[in-house]
């Protein structure tokens, strides 16, 4: 993966003569920051959103679905555009884009479970069955947590399939 420059240059040497490719640690520190700066934007929406924008039947919770995409494309693109000049194959633009989506979805699930859990309602009482056990299990803080986590992931894995096409860079 690492290729190396010619040592006999001297240090003055612009950079755009020297071809960066990527390292390990680039490339997963690349992941790990993204999904941690992902699953911040994503729980600051959530949580503004709840606050201050429910109702019952709102279009604007779908934001939460389309942070994640634009956040993994722009982090893919930042990073083929920044550290690679050479080869960007679709299995590594396919792994980044899914494991930042991954990181990001573990992250905000755990922010929701803590903040249904210790901060929030459940908002129960915008429906009309209070009594019903079935729907204060479904509206539980695990429930609500992990019902985002997989649907994250999964539309992690499709956009993540989708975008490494477009990301790839062949020679």
């Amino acid at each position: 993966m690492v290729e190396r420059c010619d040592t006999n240059l001297p240090f003055f040497v612009p950079a755009m003569l020297l071809e960066p490719t990527y390292t390990t640690k680039q490339y997963w520190f690349t992941i790990l920051s993204a999904g941690f700066i992902l699953s911040v934007l994503s729980s600051a929406l959530y949580l503004s959103l709840y606050w201050f924008l429910y109702v019952q039947h709102s279009f604007l919770f779908s934001l939460i679905y389309l942070i994640p995409l634009l956040g993994s494309t722009i982090t893919v693109l930042f990073f083929k555009h920044k550290f690679v000049w050479k080869e960007f194959s679709y299995g590594a633009a396919f792994k980044m884009l899914f494991m930042t989506g991954t990181i990001s979805a573990l992250i905000l699930s755990a922010v929701l479970f803590i903040a249904y859990s210790f901060f929030l309602e459940s908002r129960i009482d915008l429906y009309e069955n209070i009594g019903n056990e079935t729907l204060r299990r479904l509206m539980s803080p695990w429930a609500v947590s992990s019902s985002m986590f997989y649907i994250n992931v999964v539309l992690s894995l499709f956009y993540s399939l989708i975008f490494a096409i477009f990301a790839k860079k062949k020679n």
